[in-house]
């Protein structure tokens, strides 16, 4: 082999073992790894600590070897435990390969050269009483004491961290403290951070940005969903645990902002010196902090004015410290207009101070000394100082002043609103604690003034139709706001209101729900106006809202149903929409309603309601609802009016139909006698017995009970009469109309003999009973399983039950022998009589015994007979239990076999008791005879 040969077979050989080394080191070390990391985790972490799928690499970033971890969740543990403080869908971090091959021998650190972070979600909360998330998340290195001397026995095993770089993409962190009023959050972060970290003292460079930065301090919010860019050089001292900001740029919409100062840790607390500046002057700079302004061509914008924005931190923060701050803005001779807008907002000028002066954030005294705005002609004035806003919020404010509504359209560009016209006049002062008023000590609350709308017309493509307000006055007062006036149209429909709102300072500063009470009224409301076809939604139940109103509407229209004189109280809270005694007139009748409808979950809205329903015209309730359509279908062939209390629960969809396989409840049904008019099931019965009364009958007033579950209506068993006959119903109907029923239906003697007969004779010879002439009865009752469909009904006949064959053919037998028996008795009684005439006093004893004996035989006899009609009676009912093939056949059969049971009991009594009687009557009888035959 020649020399170049050699050396190439000795590269490819070198070339192969490389490649064969970079994919089975991760494969032998990627358990191990895992392992280590997840035990230094356990060791640092004081929380739940899990992730899905471990990837380890050396091609990714070669020579250094990625560890790659998906899924990852911290969830908190103690009293957080089950919150999620972190997740991450996936964290991929780069480590020195001859630190991990030395810290799998124990002999050294691990050493990270970057991390990377995709999709983290991080949620910072603190209690009221002061517990935080957060807080103990980090263990205690073992052995180590408060003072800092740390006793280690052999080598150290902290991570060394040689970071060179940090990134995280597509972030959010939402940070809450209840104790201080406090949250913030960011959305849509990405963040790098870059420098030397294995160094003791660093340059590091920080790029981060935000959607959506959103700040809320007491209730009040400063920031709402601006975008923030953060661009920074930091002096990062590792040791001193200090950082200084050097050369930055802090961008929040296009207002821009420096900071300079240091913060450090140098023991729990954190220490702060900053200093905000704005190096700029430009209105239009504060003016992109306003959202409605900032999301509608901002672009285009022509502004004119100045601001000015300065602030100090200083002081410590911690559990037990709060620094002080102070923060000025102000803007002056302020102006903007929209190029293809007529009106400018003029003379805008503002004072803002945001001042504590350290110790508690209670502290803080906001102050918005001025305000003034010119819309159009008209000049809005406004002042509000608000101190203790945690605790006890304590607000002085005052607006006075008049708003166009048409000149603000003309400019401002108002996102979603086609037209917009009407006057607001306000002189408003309040001065008042938050304590005074949930205390109601109203006489140390100064609240006085009114606020007034005129003319307010408005249009949007979100609303269906347009929202007009007459007039509306609303007076202030320290017990509450009252609203004296109020008439308005939405759509076509008018509303009139009045009433008043209890908390309104506490719905403004501590985000309570509006509580208040009023009545309205209106001629005419017309629901259907705002449902949309094209995209059909539940009506949603406002949030933050806890009203009680009485209500009247003449006249009601909702998906073509027209109810009038409506009546009721109505509750709003907690998304829940609530009727107490609420009713109306519809279908030719009246309803009442009491029960409720949430839509917590908007795409799956809920209710439970007591329906009452009085003299309701059957065919228009059909008509008018699908759930009568659907689960009593015999509604829909069916002419008169039913009375009905019903409990009903579950859900509705989209298009606020009740959906029906989890519709749950049960009540009372009462109608009117019915005329049914080609009902398929009636029409295949009369089919099937030959009797032509049965198709398009009269029914007499049914009384029964219902019950709705897993999508099917249960009728309990009822009698009715249907054409003049007795019919025993029982079964139910599903949501998609499958049948399953057990009718009994009496048939007189009177039809039984033509074709009508000839089918029960048959039904009689098919269950062993040949023998028995069912034209000679009095009466049989058939009965019918009912299966399929409305459309389709599938019956099945038996003989159900034959009370003739109890009552006539074996009574009358009995009856027969019995006044044979009787007879002959009575032949040798007179007998015995003339002989004991004939042999005078001497026999009269004899023939009294004689008519004693008999009678014992007649009453034995009797006794025999009796027996015999009961076993019959029991072999009948036996054999209609016999006929039932499946529970509820037979819970039906066993309705039929205990009435054949009964009257076969009661004809056996009624034979004993006439051979009684007739028995005792004739021993008298003889006695007497006796006495007269021996002159007594």
């Amino acid at each position: 082999m020649t020399l170049p040969k050699k050396l190439f077979a000795i590269a490819g050989g070198i070339l192969g073992l490389t490649l064969l080394a970079l994919l089975l080191v991760p494969l032998l070390f990627k358990d191990r790894i895992a392992e280590r990391v997840e035990a230094e985790v356990d060791r640092a972490v004081a929380a739940d600590v899990s992730w899905g799928d471990v990837e380890l690499t050396l091609i990714r970033t070669f020579p250094n070897l990625t560890l790659g971890l998906s899924d990852v969740r911290v969830v908190g543990i103690g009293s957080f435990e089950g919150d999620t403080l972190a997740s991450v869908e996936r964290l991929r971090i780069a480590l020195e390969v001859g630190s991990v091959i030395r810290s799998m021998r124990q002999r050294g650190p691990l050493v990270v050269r970057s991390v990377r972070v995709d999709e983290p979600v991080l949620r910072l909360t603190m209690r009221e009483g002061g517990t935080a998330n957060w807080e103990d998340l980090i263990r205690e290195p073992a052995g180590s004491d408060p003072a800092g001397v740390t006793e280690r026995e052999g080598p150290a095993r902290d991570f060394s961290v040689e970071l060179r770089g940090f990134e995280i993409y597509d972030g959010s962190v939402t940070f809450d403290n209840a104790r201080s009023g406090l949250f913030a959050s960011l959305e849509g972060l990405r963040h790098s951070l870059d420098g030397d970290f294995s160094r003791e003292h660093l340059e590091a460079s920080t790029v981060t940005h935000a959607d959506r930065t959103t700040v809320r301090f007491a209730g009040t919010p400063y920031l709402s969903g601006v975008a923030l860019d953060f661009d920074a050089d930091l002096d990062v001292d590792l040791v001193g645990k200090r950082v200084t900001f050097l050369d930055n740029e802090l961008r929040l919409n296009d207002l821009l902002l420096r900071l300079s100062g240091e913060v450090a840790r140098p023991d729990d607390d954190v220490a702060l010196d900053l200093t905000l500046a704005a190096p700029e002057s430009d209105f239009r700079q504060i003016l992109s902090l306003v959202p409605a302004i900032y999301a509608q061509d901002f672009a285009s914008l022509e502004t004119s004015g100045t601001f000015a924005v300065d602030g100090r931190v200083t002081g410590s923060y911690g559990e037990e410290a709060f620094p002080s701050f102070v923060i000025r803005a102000s803007v002056e001779d302020g102006s903007f207009r929209y190029p293809d807008l007529p009106l400018p907002a003029r003379a805008i000028s503002a004072a803002l101070s945001i001042d504590n002066p350290g110790g508690h954030v209670d502290s803080t005294v906001v102050n918005l000394s001025r305000f003034h705005v010119e819309i159009g002609d008209q000049p809005l004035d406004g002042t509000v100082v608000v101190r203790t806003p945690v605790s006890d919020p304590d607000v002085d404010a005052r607006v006075v002043g008049t708003l166009d509504l048409g000149a603000l359209s003309r400019t401002v560009k108002l996102e979603n609103v086609s037209d917009l016209e009407g006057v607001v006049t306000a002189d408003a002062t309040v001065r008042a604690r938050m304590s005074d008023v949930d205390s109601a000590r109203f006489e140390r609350v100064a609240a006085n003034g009114t606020v007034a709308v005129r003319g307010l017309t408005l249009t949007a493509p979100e609303l269906r139709q347009p929202i007009t307000i007459e007039e509306a006055t609303v007076e202030l007062s320290p017990e509450r706001a009252t609203l004296h006036s109020f008439r308005a149209l939405l759509g076509r429909s008018d509303l009139q209101a009045t009433g008043g709102i209890d908390n309104l300072l506490g719905f403004v500063m501590r985000d309570e729900p509006l509580r208040g009470s009023g009545s309205f009224s209106s001629r005419s409301v017309i629901l259907d106006e705002w449902r949309s076809e094209e995209d059909l939604t539940a009506i949603p139940v406002p949030a933050m809202l806890d009203l009680t109103l009485d209500g009247t509407i003449d006249r009601l229209t909702y998906e073509g149903l027209e109810m009038s004189n409506a009546r009721g109280r109505l509750r709003v809270q907690d998304e829940r929409l609530t009727l107490d005694d609420f009713t109306f007139e519809t279908l030719g009748g009246r309803m009442g309603m009491s029960g409720h409808y949430e839509t917590i979950d908007p795409s799956e809205p809920t209710f439970q309601f007591a329906v009452a329903m009085d003299s309701l015209d059957i065919a228009s309730t059909s008509a008018a609802f699908l759930t009568v359509r659907t689960l009593a279908p015999v509604a829909r062939y069916a002419s008169g009016t039913f009375s009905a209390d019903l409990d009903l629960s579950g859900a509705l969809t989209r298009d606020m139909t009740p959906v029906l396989d989890v519709l749950d409840g049960g009540g009372s049904l009462l109608t009117s006698r019915i005329e049914i008019q080609d009902f398929p099931l009636l029409d295949r019965l009369s089919d099937a017995i030959r009797l032509s009364e049965l198709s398009d009958p009269t029914l007499d007033a049914v009384r029964s009970s219902v019950r709705i579950e897993n999508g099917r209506m249960h009728v309990e068993p009822f009698q009715v009469g249907v054409a003049g006959l007795d019919m025993t119903v029982d079964g139910s109907t599903g949501i998609d109309q499958s049948l399953d029923y057990s009718l009994s239906l009496a048939l007189p003697g009177g039809l039984l003999g033509g074709a009508t007969g000839t089918v029960v004779q048959d039904l009689a010879s098919r269950a062993g009973r040949a023998g028995f002439d069912v034209s000679a009865s009095e009466s049989v009752r058939v009965g019918v399983r009912v299966r399929g469909t409305v459309a389709d009904p599938a019956l099945d006949l038996g003989l159900g039950e034959t009370a003739a064959s109890v009552r006539n053919l074996a009574g009358q037998a009995a009856g027969a022998a019995v006044d044979r028996q009787v007879e002959e008795a009575r032949e040798r009684i007179e007998q015995a009589e003339e002989e004991a005439r004939e042999r005078a006093q001497a026999r009269a004893d004899s023939l009294v015994a004689e008519a004693e004996r008999r009678a014992d035989a007649i009453r034995a006899e009797a006794r025999g007979l009796a027996e015999q009609v009961r076993a019959e009676g029991n072999r009948r009912a036996d054999d209609v239990l016999a006929q039932a093939t499946n529970p509820i056949a037979r819970q039906a059969a066993q309705v039929v076999a205990d009435r054949i049971r009964r009257e076969a009991n009661e004809r056996a009594d009624q034979i004993v008791t006439e051979a009684d009687e007739r028995a005792d009557a004739w021993v008298e009888e003889a006695r007497r005879r006796a006495g007269e035959g021996t002159g007594g």
